[in-house]
């Protein structure tokens, strides 16, 4: 008996991107156990998984939906994507690929959507936190967080405000629309409530690496915190700054190192803090290789996560709870999903408050290096139960299988 085809249409690949990227590199390779898969990409060295079929499309090359979506158009009026559409049994949009769908639609394809964001909502992809509050003001939002960037993003986002709604009713025609957690989902059903009963919710598949990975800490009787989310404003980088400050004033000794990218004026602050306050240490890493975050997780106590989105999954904190170091993160997304029913629950903070945060810090540096360390074996063992691979797995064969 011949199996099903996929047909993945995504710009990016894996490593190309992000999370998003990575969740679907690691879906695909679920699917190909039970699926005949072809992906048509904009990536040219896409990580290339064994039996599955990857073809270069240079009009999936630019990644800016404007650009993206005029593409597609072209795309669709090819012979060689028609015959790959027509050979089809199932089309697969894990990213912003959404021209398609009516396309396929038109000729009785099953059509499957993965949201890693909110690009149905926001022409940033991104709703600050918490979504009842700003609801009502996302345009006015998106705005701001372009304009943060330059004038360029500035003007782009003021005459392309629209897209979101391009984009909604696109996905629409879709059989099934997959979010990444409950939260995820209940935001994008409570905005575009056409979907609600096509939405599933399956969390992002977990790297085989990390599942494997045994970790050893090293924690010395320096409390240690790791954040890795650079100068990032949604990332809550400006929210850690006051915290710090507050630790600073109190006397609190503790030692952070932060990792990814900043610029100059937030590298002097930084440094302005690390010589104010004798009892902090901040080491400033920059960006590092994947090996070398794993060996600051040795001798890290806590990830700081003052994220002030309403993240949808949160790879970074899956793999830091993997890893055993503690989450002290803010509560907005899908994070309180994944620390539920655990001991660090309590040190989930309101975002955009750095009293708690310090607050939250503070609390972990009362405890002994042994205890840490005990806390996250715990957190560890609850994580895998509430990411089983294998529910992962089923879900996902019985959503592009029915």
């Amino acid at each position: 008996m011949s199996r099903a085809r996929i047909l993945v249409v995504s710009e990016r690949c894996w490593p190309d991107g992000g999370g998003g990227e990575l969740a679907t590199h690691l879906v695909i390779d679920m699917l190909r156990k039970e699926f005949d898969i072809i992906v048509l990409t904009g990536s040219k060295n896409p990580s290339k998984l064994f039996n599955v079929e990857y073809i270069y499309e240079p009009l999936l090359s630019r990644w800016e939906k404007p650009a993206l979506w005029l593409n597609i158009t072209k795309l669709i009026k090819t012979d060689s994507f028609l015959r790959m559409l027509r050979e089809s049994d199932v089309v697969y949009v894990p990213r912003f690929a959404f021209p398609i769908i009516p396309y396929a639609k038109k000729i009785g394809k099953k059509v499957i959507v993965h949201l890693h964001d909110y690009i149905l909502l926001s022409y940033t992809a991104t709703i600050l936190a918490p979504y009842e509050m700003h609801k009502h003001r996302i345009v006015q939002d998106d705005i701001m967080l372009e304009c943060m960037k330059g004038m360029r993003h500035c003007i782009g986002v003021d005459l392309l405000w629209w897209l979101p709604r391009l984009a909604r009713r696109w996905v629409s025609q879709a059989d099934k629309v997959i979010c990444v957690s409950k939260r995820h989902a209940e935001i994008v059903s409570d905005f575009v409530p056409e979907l609600r009963d096509k939405i599933e919710v399956v969390y992002n598949p977990v790297p085989s690496e990390i599942l494997s990975y045994e970790l050893k800490k090293e924690l010395d009787d320096t409390p240690t915190f790791l954040y890795v989310g650079g100068d990032s404003y949604v990332k809550g980088f400006h929210i850690l700054l006051h915290a710090l400050k507050e630790l600073g004033r109190q006397g609190i000794k503790a030692k952070f190192i932060f990792t990814n990218n900043y610029n100059s004026r937030n590298l002097e602050t930084l440094k302005h803090l690390n010589d104010k306050y004798k009892n902090l240490r901040i080491q400033v890493m920059g960006r590092v290789k994947y090996e070398e975050l794993l060996e600051i997780h040795k001798k890290a106590w806590a990830l700081i996560f003052p994220s002030i989105w309403e993240e949808t999954f949160g790879y970074a904190i899956v793999e830091a709870m993997l890893l055993g170091t503690i989450p002290i993160a803010s509560r907005v997304g899908g994070i309180p999903e994944l620390v539920r029913g655990t001991p660090v629950e309590l040190m989930l903070f309101t975002p955009h408050n750095p009293i708690e945060l310090s607050k939250s810090i503070k609390s972990l540096t009362e405890f002994s290096p042994k205890y840490v360390n005990a806390l996250g074996m715990k957190i560890k063992i609850s994580l895998l139960q509430r990411l089983d691979q294998n529910s992962v797995y089923r879900k996902l064969i019985q959503i592009f299988g029915d």
